[in-house]
């Protein structure tokens, strides 16, 4: 992939300052670090970052946000029949690894598939269980004595409240009158 040289010097702090706008803003320093370092391996492999890659999969078009810096359409038709999102559920999925390739089970289940394992040793037959040698008799232990539990505290015996002879007076004594004569 070469730019012409002209859009370098334009692109470069464009990106470098939209790093610095939103890096502090919405996660930490490292994680953003690790999403331009996938993105950057993503447009190594594939020619689009992971933002392209939805897009595509959303318009079911071929997408890649870079081709607009060049003037060009973002989306376009897609060469051939096979959609690279479209994933069948049902069959087994192909994996390359570096001891070759190898198929993983089927991510959705047949119905009629054995519930433990998609291995072949779920279709073998189980060996019968041996029979014990001689009969075995259960003995139960001798109940275990009782842990002694503490009585409960007793309560504290309350205070009678003492109560005056006399009426009480809605007045306090500064407002209460005066009594006349005696």
């Amino acid at each position: 992939m070469s730019f012409p040289r002209f859009a370098i010097p334009l692109f470069l702090p464009l990106v470098a300052g939209l790093a610095l706008l939103t890096g502090a803003c919405a996660a930490p320093m490292a994680l953003t670090g690790a999403s331009y370092a996938a993105d950057g391996g993503l447009l190594v492999a594939s020619n689009k970052t992971s933002t392209d890659h939805f897009v595509s999969m959303v318009s079911n078009k071929d997408c890649a946000l870079w081709r607009a810096l060049r003037g060009r359409a973002v989306c376009k038709e897609r060469e051939g029949e096979q959609n690279p999102y479209d994933v069948d559920y049902d069959q087994p999925q192909r994996m390359v690894s570096e001891d070759g390739v190898q198929y993983a089970p089927p991510l959705h289940a047949a119905a009629d598939a054995p519930a433990t394992s998609w291995d072949v040793a779920a279709y073998k037959s189980a060996p019968a269980p041996a029979a014990p040698a001689a009969p075995v008799t259960a003995i139960a232990d001798a109940a275990p004595e009782p842990v002694p539990v503490a009585p409960p505290p007793t309560p504290k015996p309350k205070k009678a409240k003492v109560r005056s002879v006399k009426k009480p007076h809605a007045l306090p004594d500064r407002e209460r009158p005066a009594r006349s004569g005696s």
